[in-house]
């Protein structure tokens, strides 16, 4: 109970700071405090499957904690001296440019769902386990066909940007505005995947709080955030909760069976049957910490990854590059639960290199969270924008995974230069 306290604290006061704070909004700042509330909700340990941590595995996340913040304060006072603000930012947005994308964006996506959808004559949520739908489709679809169908994770934030920022005294486009988003969530709902969901929904939670930077008070501070926070938690819990309940309604032995059986079964969590609706959310944060906690433990010297060249790490550019060596099998079933664990953004860094591969880490998410603020706030402008929207929630999900290692992270980036480019572009030549 002291380490929950302790490390709840320190969480709110990283929290606090982040909102309300002479710099509001650093990324590094948001990162320290979901790990920190992550580490004090772990020291409950609801599941005799959670052993309790080492001492080296404490010491772990301490050199990775300390090194990290003043990391994050020695390169936020480089890059605040060194990244010069606009002279006058203006406005970056071109309504009709920026329509015809959303336009164009919404049309491909539309297309690609009917092809897989006539490929399989179902998708994930229409059919009979959408888990395993899912890897179907990712198995069996060309890569550039899946990531249309699920492209409103960037046209939703996109349509955010402008509904924010676009002029124009007709009514119309922004109806159709609003008709995409309502559209965009309809598609990433048939997918029953919780990061899909959640995606575009934090990014525009980002996009508003740096766009509205100097005219957010507390009090719009706090609205936004309680009500992102709130959506985010129901579909954490809704999401799986449907997943198991397509899946499984039919082997419900009894009346008490329900959506999260399968998840109490499985992780043979000890609450109260009132409250069994806090598993997936409990889960997130003290079963990935967990799962890296036994990664520290199963993998050393003598190991397949410790000291590989960084094939873990590099694992999407091998991909990318066709390369043999990038079939990696992570071994769960012998480390942990065999089942949706993680193990932390910090796993494959651990895994290729032990201790110089928790030290990287903080140095490189240091200067690269830290650079992405200041570029975000001192250039005003769409990339910028959506760059920073994008590593605040990598910087959510770091307690779950390495996005690095997720291939449409690069496509993203991809789209946000190409769309930015063209916006930019435009802006010159009316200029």
């Amino acid at each position: 109970m002291i380490l929950f306290i302790l490390f709840s604290v320190l969480g709110v006061i990283f929290a606090a700071n982040y909102f309300l704070g002479r710099q509001k909004f650093m990324p590094y700042k948001l990162l320290l405090c979901v790990w920190l509330l992550s580490i004090a909700v772990s020291q409950f340990r609801l599941s005799p499957l959670e052993k309790p941590w080492t001492t080296k595995f404490w010491l772990i996340l301490i050199i990775f904690l300390v090194l990290f913040y003043v990391a994050s304060k020695i390169f936020s006072k480089i890059f605040n001296q060194k990244i010069s603000e606009n002279s006058s930012p203006g406005r970056f947005l071109d309504g009709r440019l920026f329509f015809a994308v959303l336009l164009l964006m919404a049309i491909f996506s539309v297309g690609a769902n009917i092809y897989i959808y006539n490929y399989f004559q179902t998708l994930p949520i229409l059919s009979s386990i959408p888990d395993r739908m899912r890897f179907a489709i990712n198995k069996e679809i060309f890569g550039l066909w899946e990531y249309g169908a699920l492209l409103p994770r960037l046209a939703i934030p996109l349509t955010f940007i402008y509904l924010l920022l676009g002029k124009t005294k007709k009514k119309w486009p922004k109806i159709l505005a609003y008709i995409n988003i309502v559209l965009g969530f309809v598609i990433l709902s048939l997918y029953a995947s919780r990061l899909t969901i959640i995606f575009p929904i934090l990014m525009c939670y980002f996009i508003y709080l740096l766009l509205r930077l100097k005219e957010m008070n507390l009090k719009k501070i706090i609205s936004a955030s309680v009500a992102v926070v709130l959506v985010v938690l129901i579909i954490s819990i809704a999401i799986p909760a449907v997943r198991q309940h397509i899946t499984y309604r039919d082997y419900y032995l009894n009346e008490e069976d329900d959506a999260f059986s399968y998840i109490m079964t499985l992780s043979e969590l000890k609450i109260p049957d009132n409250f069994r609706w806090v598993a997936p959310l409990y889960i997130i944060p003290a079963f990935n910490l967990q799962a890296f906690f036994r990664a520290t433990d199963f993998f050393g010297p003598s190991n397949f990854y410790y000291g590989q060249y960084g094939l873990s790490t590099l694992d999407p550019f091998l991909k990318i590059a066709y390369l043999p060596v990038s079939e990696i099998k992570i071994p769960w079933k012998q480390m942990f639960l065999p089942w949706w664990i993680t193990a932390t953004f910090l796993f494959n860094y651990w895994a290729d290199f032990g201790y110089w591969g928790v030290i990287f880490a903080a140095i490189f998410w240091a200067i690269l969270l830290s650079g992405v603020y200041y570029f975000a706030v001192r250039k005003s402008g769409f990339i910028s924008t959506m760059l920073f929207a994008y590593f605040s929630f990598m910087v959510i999900m770091s307690i779950y995974t390495n996005y690095f290692l997720r291939q449409e992270l690069y496509l993203d980036i991809l789209v946000i230069a190409a769309v930015g480019f063209l916006v930019n572009k435009l802006n010159k030549n009316r200029a």
